[in-house]
């Protein structure tokens, strides 16, 4: 069968895409479409570019030459492969090359002619005289392996203009992306195939971008001309186009084409302003044009010309057709204004008014819910017949566009009514009055008597004479009813019942024999410290330590400190405080008035040894409630700071009470020591002073855990101090010649 069917013309017609021959795989039969604009891939569009050249580009357009399942249409010529294969009761495959006659020669069949005919006929025709001579059974197979070769010219505004050698299955499109794809300056809606001078077909970039339509479907063939010609009309879309780039136009196109290629316009774009800016007798113009004229109307066009620039703004931002309605409705909120909207219609879709709205009185304010208008009308309006629902009310009016609508509450026109209650009861403070309300129902408001008040006084403040006050007949008056409260905490019959007036004022007296248990608190060395109740208003001192087991044996009665919280009652609490927190602590406040701020929150000094030598003396003094008494451990040590060599901490000799051998032990006194000025604060905080006689210092005496302190002496000094020394020294002189003299 390879003997009798073999190609006779095997040697007669190479051609340079041959590779296939050798091929001896089976290929699939197809009949499908061309199908070149599926294989396309758009790249993404840009504001500088113009709409449609990256049709062209490398990697968009696919390489026709790779498909081995040619269209049925495809017209066969030489050089071209048909690949005939047999299975089933015969096994073959070969090549057969379309000589230069036109025809293929498969051995023991004879010539068969296929050049200018389709791929369909042609198949049909070898088909059939290939079935004539094969076993009974045998299926067939014909398809087409590498196509020819064809030499196309490529000339005008492309990228590579030149001859290009491509596939016979390529179109236009393929040609002029293997020459680079079209220049800046290149028609995209005039390309022209030219076969012998003739032109056979003119191409349409932005109809198949927009239809799909590829205009006839033409082969190209050896030496045909694919003429690209420069772009006759090229303008820039920008502003709200969904699609904003350059694109180009026919000589009879205009705004209506440029609207269809850029996608339309977006939501928000002003389309009856549309811009045509353009250059007229050497100077730039302006045309406006109204697009939705010309796309409402079939006739309606604007012609375009090369370089237009077409913009479209963006329309004004903010709701034209709305109404606001405030204040007292029951939904109050932005609302659509429909055509014969009324006032009442647009109160009822809100709502409609509520018990509290005063209907007397509304207004309307004309176009204030633009922000633009800088003056609007106000309109009065009573809605107190909005129920009836009238179209022929006088106060039913036709709402405007941005109208603002505003409701009153009948609150806004009257002072909210309330009394006040103080004192003991759990809930103090302003209760809203309501109608016919009794003293025991603000009682029962204020979450009733706390224990506290038990046998004490119930008072009423109220005000009289109010109407007569309005009047300017007489001033308001200020009266007190007292009652008793009873043992079980509840008001008599008489009592209760008594009606409040507005702005009554009652106040729960406390029972001054009621006191809760008052806790003070004994800290550090203590045998048993924690917190211990006062016994009697007048518990003082040394009994809290006797009931807390005394003091244990390294315990420094000298360093004792109290720190007393409760000062609600002391003087620097009511007078200095509110002045402290007016004017801060910060930069510039009084040195004076931080002093005293301090002082109201530092521990006092207590002098604990003779408070437990001299019970019920002004030692001993009386504890408050919420006091806390630190007893601290022995400090064994002595501090010495200040203007001294060598500051230190040293450990404290009894055998040694003398100030100055501790400043000895740091060295001696530093530079320009204040010596008069030197003083010891003890570990109960207090602190002693150096005194002064004539010319000598007495220093105090040095305690356990006491800090010495030695001052600087401020410049200035110096000049009295050299005196002092010349004064000290010329006295032996004074002496020694008062003494001769005497002898003499």
């Amino acid at each position: 069968m390879s003997t009798l069917l073999s190609d006779k013309n095997r040697q007669t017609g190479q051609d340079k895409n041959a590779k296939m021959a050798t091929n001896n795989k089976v290929d699939q039969d197809s009949v499908m479409q061309d199908n070149i604009k599926d294989n396309i891939k758009r790249s993404g569009y840009s504001p500088d570019k113009t709409y449609g050249e990256d049709i062209f580009s490398s990697a968009a357009v696919t390489d026709l030459s790779e498909l081995s399942t040619p269209p049925l249409d495809y017209p066969l010529g030489v050089g071209d492969h048909i690949i005939v294969a047999l299975w089933g009761a015969a096994e073959f495959q070969e090549s057969y090359v379309v000589a230069r006659d036109g025809a293929i020669f498969p051995q023991g069949l004879g010539k068969i002619n296929v050049a200018g005919m389709t791929f369909e006929n042609a198949r049909a025709i070898v088909y059939s005289r290939f079935k004539s001579v094969v076993p009974v059974g045998t299926n067939i197979s014909i398809s087409i392996g590498q196509p020819r070769s064809i030499n196309v010219n490529v000339v005008g505004e492309v990228n590579q203009p030149g001859i290009q050698t491509v596939s016979a299955f390529s179109n236009a499109f393929n040609v002029i992306s293997k020459a680079g794809g079209v220049s800046q300056f290149g028609n995209l809606r005039n390309i022209q195939i030219k076969r012998a001078g003739v032109t056979i077909e003119t191409l349409d970039v932005y109809k198949y971008l927009t239809s799909g339509d590829f205009g006839k479907h033409i082969y190209l063939q050896n030496n045909d001309f694919v003429i690209v010609s420069f772009v006759e009309k090229k303008v820039l879309a920008t502003g709200q186009f969904k699609r904003p780039m350059y694109y180009q136009l026919k000589s009879d196109e205009g705004v209506k084409a440029l609207l269809k290629y850029s996608g339309g316009f977006n939501a928000d774009a002003l389309a009856s302003n549309l811009k045509v800016i353009r250059t007229e007798n050497e100077q730039q113009m302006q045309r406006d044009v109204n697009a939705n004229a010309i796309l409402k109307f079939s006739g309606e066009d604007f012609l375009l010309q090369d370089g237009d620039i077409v913009k479209v703004d963006l329309i004004k931002a903010g709701i034209s057709n709305k109404v606001e309605v405030r204040g007292e409705i029951t939904y109050p909120a932005v609302y659509e204004l429909r055509k014969g909207d009324r006032l009442f219609d647009v109160i009822n879709r809100a709502g409609g008014v509520t018990r509290n709205t005063y209907l007397p009185r509304a207004y309307i304010f004309r176009g204030a819910g633009d922000s633009t208008n800088l003056q609007s009308d106000r309109l009065e309006i009573d809605l107190t017949g909005i129920d009836d629902d009238n179209v022929n009310n006088g106060s039913n009016v036709l709402l405007q566009a941005n109208d603002v609508i505003q409701l009153f509450s009948q609150s806004d026109f009257g002072e909210q009514q309330f009394v006040e209650i103080f004192g003991e009861v759990r809930k103090e403070g302003k209760v809203k009055k309501y109608g016919g309300m009794t003293l025991q129902d603000l009682i029962y408001l204020s979450g009733g008597i706390k224990q506290s008040a038990e046998y004490g006084r119930l008072e009423i403040s109220s005000i009289v004479d109010i109407d007569s006050a309005k009047k300017a007949i007489k001033p308001t008056r200020t009266i007190v009813k007292s009652y008793a409260i009873p043992s079980d905490l509840q008001l008599d019959s008489a009592s209760a019942l008594i009606k409040l007036k507005p702005y009554d004022q009652i106040f729960v007296r406390k029972n001054p024999s009621f006191e809760l248990q008052q806790n003070i608190t004994l800290s550090g060395l203590v045998k048993y410290p924690g917190l211990y109740p006062r016994l009697s208003k007048y518990e003082r001192l040394s009994s809290f330590i006797d009931r807390a087991g005394g003091l244990k044996d390294n315990a420094n009665l000298s360093g004792a400190v109290l720190m007393r919280p409760k000062t609600d009652l002391l003087r620097e609490n009511i007078v200095e405080r509110p002045r402290i927190d007016t004017n801060g602590l910060g930069k510039g406040v009084d040195s004076l008035l931080i002093a005293k701020a301090k002082s109201i929150d530092e521990p006092v000094s207590i002098d604990l040894y003779k408070a437990l030598k001299y019970r019920n003396s002004k030692y001993d003094i009386i504890l408050q409630e919420k006091d806390v008494v630190f007893v601290p451990e022995i400090n064994p040590f002595v501090t010495v700071e200040g203007s001294v060599q060598a500051p230190l901490k040293i450990t404290f000799d009894k055998e040694h009470t003398n100030l100055l051998y501790y400043i000895d032990k740091a060295g001696g006194f530093g530079v320009r020591p204040w010596r008069k000025r030197v003083f010891v604060t003890y570990a109960n905080g207090r602190s002693r002073r150096t005194r002064s006689f004539l010319f000598f210092n007495f220093y105090p005496k040095v305690e356990e855990g006491s800090v010495i302190i030695v001052p600087v002496r401020p410049k200035g000094q110096e000049v009295g101090d050299l005196t002092k020394s010349v004064l000290v020294a010329a006295i032996p002189v004074v002496l020694t010649a008062i003494l001769l003299r005497s002898i003499n």
